[in-house]
């Protein structure tokens, strides 16, 4: 494939672009299929770096009509709650299905890190997904959770059952438990606000405790999912042939001509690079943008949050308490 990937997708109020290297398949308009059973038994080995057996795991498929094969599948374990712990997670279909590609050794690299970094009393903020790993992972505090499952990708086929799906799914992921659920508001309204408004509010949450904020670039199109009103994202996906230099060309020569002013950021993989851009200036003043490695922002700007560790898309920081 030469130049960009055409096709431009919607889901919740974003842009998404296609894949490169995915199937061309798209997920069916008819209902999806659920279908959770024992994990097979090479997930054991696969998922060594999380130290579970295959009796702890389970699998989950999701199946659409249209297709033999499941337009993505998971292994999943079990947290001290009950509530299920996506360990891996892989998208066959053009568009993510609930959840990003997730993949284990890098995530496992992280947890270790913050075993590291982060002290036994201390609080690790994270998107409910990302917690429980770290609770169950990293045993380390990180109480965000969310009984409705906000911020799971909704592919633009099933647009117009979004509400159905996300019942369904906040059932499966959420459970009936309220506790979280002010807290990981207040954890959502902190990274939509500016840098010491944002601070502030999850100082607040976690009193007298050393805070540690762990995010993802993907939270990026988690909030924007949860809250499309306020913050907009999109990506561009350009052949990578090798030449880092001219793919950054490409990249700078699209978002001028397309007159794309905010800021990006850069993904790297094999074969190709997707470039995240925030179409509205604005959203590049948020906290969750400044702390993602988009152009527009400056680890080594914040006053309020300092940066202990970067892997890959994955970064931690550390809360102080005053600038």
């Amino acid at each position: 494939m030469r130049g960009f990937v055409a096709a431009l997708l919607s889901v919740a109020g974003l842009t998404l672009l296609a894949l490169a290297g995915y199937s061309s398949m798209t997920p069916s308009a008819e209902p999806y299929v659920l279908r959770q059973g024992p994990a097979p038994a090479d997930s054991a080995s696969e998922l060594s770096a999380y130290g579970v057996g295959a009796d702890q795991l389970e699998q989950l498929e999701v199946i659409s009509p249209d297709f033999q094969k499941p337009v993505a599948n998971a292994i999943i374990a079990r947290g001290a709650d009950n509530r299920p712990v996506p360990l891996l997670w892989r998208n066959h279909a053009t568009e993510p299905v609930f959840f990003e590609d997730l993949n284990p050794e890098d995530e496992a690299k992280v947890l270790s890190a913050i075993k590291q970094h982060v002290g036994r009393d201390a609080v690790v903020l994270a998107w409910w997904d990302f917690s429980r790993r770290i609770r169950a992972h990293a045993d380390r505090q990180a109480p965000l959770d969310d009984m409705h499952a906000r911020g799971l990708l909704i592919p633009n086929a099933w647009k117009a059952n979004s509400a159905k799906i996300e019942d369904q799914q906040g059932e499966l992921w959420g459970g009936s438990q309220s506790d979280y659920g002010e807290m990981f508001q207040t954890f959502i309204e902190a990274l939509l606000a500016d840098e010491e408004r944002g601070a502030s509010m999850l100082a607040e949450m976690v009193p007298a405790k050393s805070v540690f904020v762990a995010l993802r670039l993907y939270d990026v199109w988690r909030l924007a999912v949860a809250r499309p009103e306020r913050l907009s994202i999109a990506y561009k996906d350009f052949v990578n042939v090798g030449d880092a230099h001219g793919a950054m060309k490409a990249v700078r020569d699209w978002m001028r001509q397309q007159r794309i002013e905010a800021g990006y950021a850069v993904e790297p993989e094999k074969g190709w690079v997707r470039v995240h851009y925030l179409p509205r200036p604005a959203d590049a003043q948020l906290l969750l943008t400044r702390l993602l490695p988009f152009s527009t922002s400056n680890p080594l700007a914040l006053t309020r949050l300092q940066l202990v560790y970067q892997y890959k898309g994955y970064w931690i920081y550390e809360l102080k308490r005053s600038p």
